[in-house]
């Protein structure tokens, strides 16, 4: 039997040891990498590109078609370094390098965003660099500032016949190099004579290896005609009228003459009319002409008109008739006012020949106004009453009124009536404040009377030092508008703290204030109790509390603090939180890691508002398992029938050294063919400590037993001795 078993052992060595030796004669060959380093954005390749291989340290640089090539490389795994100036640097992913194989290592690389700036002598970027009309100015300058981390070679493009440099006042070039976070001083120079008229521009690039910039260059004066207008004619009769313009731009060079071209046909000028009349050209923008020799019953157009050095410029063409039948209009009362608005009403008596083409109001807070103050019109034709609603008017304001038509371009005015708008005082009450709680309240108003003109803001002021709050102090706005009742829910109020409040209203942007009405924040304490541990173990318990009121303000955290030694312990000690806040009810936590038959002190606790408060404490002792020992068996004795063992009997024997807390409920043996063993349990009867055995009968022949003795908890926790083995061989 012994032969068998040596022979089938040594057979299984040799495999091994043959199994091995192929494995030891296998050729591992080195492999290689083989990429190409291309631009993210574009897809080209990226030719001079650093790439390193690690952790070998190998180094190499793309071709012109941004290839790259490592060879002799041992089987394993690599990562690439790629570096170039003006991209990202980059770390590529894992390459695995096969015995004898060539692994691909493609990697895309990302430009660096633009880093070039273009900046003036106070370092702001600028976009342009502009010379202006004066004539001594020929030269400004620049600078071109390198915002990367990395030294940047720059040029600058150039060709413009009136500008006659563009260079760097260091090196008197048009390109160079600069360092991280210096600039380069450029000087441009331009020739005036080459200008002509007119403003010139010209694009300026400026670029470099790390971004590029365009810089608008402009020099010269702008050149036009001025511009103006031909005004209402008045004074007219049968064979005279006063003609009038306005320059509304003087033009550039500045006009040398004004006057005003007057024809029977439309569009006048000074080539084709019946009368030229000039006027003095002087500071003013108005300018007027007295014209008489007219053909009465005679319809003519007149054009005011300027001249500078560029040409001729006209204003419109206005059109009149001498020898016409006046229009005529009365101003009535006005009517509806209010604070802010009124209605303006006016008869038209005369419609006039040629008729009106425009009625309407017009208004000041100075007697006698025209439509050069302000203007409003009423669309209608022919005569009879007219009316306009007009809004935006002044609080508590004095106005003067006319009714005007505008005949063949002149205004006919009606009589002036005046009016002053109205004002009534918004009313505001602060009513009793509500649901007061810790932190929070409702604060309530009513608005007796919006007022005219209306208030535009409500809500309420408060402190919690000043009897007289104003919107100066803490201030809440409410939505609405009219009367009627409002409130706020407002929080964040401090704790047991007597604040004033006042309901408010803002009308024509003064603060009209309620009464005052005070209050003060209220307190309630949480309460927590401390329930008995449960689910007690040797290193492990479960922890019960509950939250009988939760407060105001209510708690917002909970949990358990305990200790070993102190009997009140605090959250100072050991801490547990537990999840939920605010709410009244039980809670626990199952606490592990504690100390094996180690006594400790519980308390619940509740956060509110920042201080801890605590239940009473309870105590409880951990489990303390018991102390088992394996001791060796005795009485191994094989049972056998006509000289062939049959069985084996054994005496298996255990030591208890310490009972535990609480103590043990039962004994025993376990045994097994493997080690360890926790299946074939033994119960021995019996308690305390002391020796125990059990005798085992039924053993099987040819083999190894292990056996441990054990003893069980009241918990259900199994504690074992050392395992101790024997056998049952017949070596005879």
């Amino acid at each position: 039997m012994k032969k068998y078993i040596i022979i089938i052992i040594s057979i299984a060595i040799i495999a091994l040891l043959m199994a091995g030796c192929k494995k030891d004669n296998e050729t591992v060959s080195p492999g290689s990498i083989y990429g190409t380093i291309t631009d993210k954005a574009t897809g080209d390749c990226v030719p001079t590109a650093g790439v390193e291989l690690m952790p070998k340290g190998l180094k190499t640089v793309t071709g012109s078609d941004g290839s790259f090539h490592f060879s002799q490389i041992d089987p394993g795994d690599y990562n690439l370094f790629i570096t170039k100036t003006g991209y990202k640097d980059l770390k590529s992913n894992t390459i695995t390098v096969k015995s004898g194989e060539t692994a691909k290592g493609d990697v895309q690389i990302e430009k660096l965003p633009s880093v070039l700036r273009i900046v003036d002598g106070d370092g702001n970027d600028i976009s342009d660099l502009g010379f202006g009309a004066e004539n001594d100015v020929t030269s400004r300058t620049f600078s071109i500032f390198n915002d990367s981390p990395r030294r940047i070679t720059w040029w600058i493009e150039e060709n413009c016949n009136w500008i006659t440099e563009v260079k760097s006042m260091l090196s008197n070039e048009q390109s160079g190099t600069i360092v991280a976070g210096e600039q380069e001083p450029i000087k441009v120079t331009i020739d005036r004579s080459l200008l002509g008229e007119g403003v010139k521009s010209y694009i300026l690039s400026i670029n470099s290896d790390n971004g590029s910039k365009e810089l608008l260059i402009t020099a010269g004066e702008d050149v036009g005609l001025p511009s103006l207008t031909t005004d209402p004619i008045s004074n007219l009769t049968q064979n005279s009228v006063t003609f009038n313009g306005t320059i509304t731009n003087e033009g550039t060079p500045t006009y040398t003459e004004r006057g005003f071209v007057y024809s029977t046909s439309a569009q006048p000028t000074i080539e084709n009319n019946l009368g030229k009349i000039t006027s003095a050209v002087n500071s003013q923008p108005s300018f007027s002409a007295n014209v008489s020799g007219l053909t009465s019953n005679s319809s003519y157009y007149v054009r005011a008109y300027a001249i500078n050095a560029i040409g001729i410029a006209y204003g419109n063409d206005v059109a009149f008739a001498t020898g016409s039948v006046q229009t005529a209009v009365n101003t009535s009362a006005v009517t509806n006012i209010n604070a802010t608005s009124a209605t303006f009403n006016a008869t038209i008596i005369e419609e006039g020949s040629p008729a009106y083409t425009e009625k309407g109001f017009c208004y000041s807070t100075s007697s006698n106004p025209t439509i050069s103050n302000n203007k409003v019109t009423v669309s209608g034709t022919g005569s009879g009453n007219y009316s306009y609603n007009l809004t935006g008017l002044g609080l508590q304001t004095t106005y003067y009124v006319k009714a005007y038509a505008i005949q063949n371009g002149q205004p006919v005015y009606g009589n002036e009536v005046n009016f002053s708008t109205a004002w009534t005082d918004t009313q505001i009450q602060t009513s009793g404040v509500s649901n007061i709680g810790a932190t929070s309240a409702t604060f309530n108003g009513i608005i007796i009377e919006q007022g005219s003109p209306a208030y535009t803001d409500r809500g309420f002021c408060y402190s919690n030092y000043s009897h007289q709050p104003t919107i100066s102090h803490n201030k809440v706005t409410v939505s609405g508008t009219g009367s009627g009742n409002y409130s706020y829910n407002i929080t964040g109020l401090g704790y047991q703290t007597t604040y004033y409040v006042r309901a408010y209203a803002i009308q024509n942007g003064q603060a009209i204030y309620g009464n005052v009405v005070n209050f003060a924040t209220s307190w309630t304490d949480a309460q927590v109790q401390t329930s008995a541990v449960t689910e007690i173990s040797t290193t492990s318990a479960r922890f019960n509390g509950v939250v009988t009121t939760i407060g105001s303000p209510a708690y917002t955290e909970r949990g358990f603090c305990y200790s070993n030694y102190s009997n009140q312990p605090t959250i100072s000690n050991n801490k547990v939180m537990v999840n939920g806040s605010g709410v009244i009810g039980n809670y626990y936590k199952n606490i592990t890691n504690l100390i094996e038959g180690e006594t400790y002190y519980v308390r619940a606790y509740v956060m509110q508002n920042g201080v801890a408060i605590y239940g009473t404490t309870v105590v409880f002792t951990t489990d303390e398992l018991p102390v088992v020992y394996t001791n060796d068996i005795s009485n191994l004795t094989p049972v056998s029938s006509a000289g062939i063992i049959l069985s084996w009997n054994v005496t298996f024997n255990g030591y208890i050294e310490s009972v535990g807390n609480p103590p043990y409920v039962e004994r025993g043996f376990c045994y097994d063919t493997y080690s360890n063993p926790t299946a074939n349990k033994q119960i021995v009867s019996g308690n305390g400590t002391g020796s125990f055995s059990k005798n085992i009968t039924g053993l099987l022949n040819y083999q190894v037993y292990y056996v441990r003795a054990y003893a069980k908890t009241a918990s259900g926790t199994y504690v074992y001795g050392q395992t101790v083995s024997f056998s049952t061989f017949d070596w005879k």
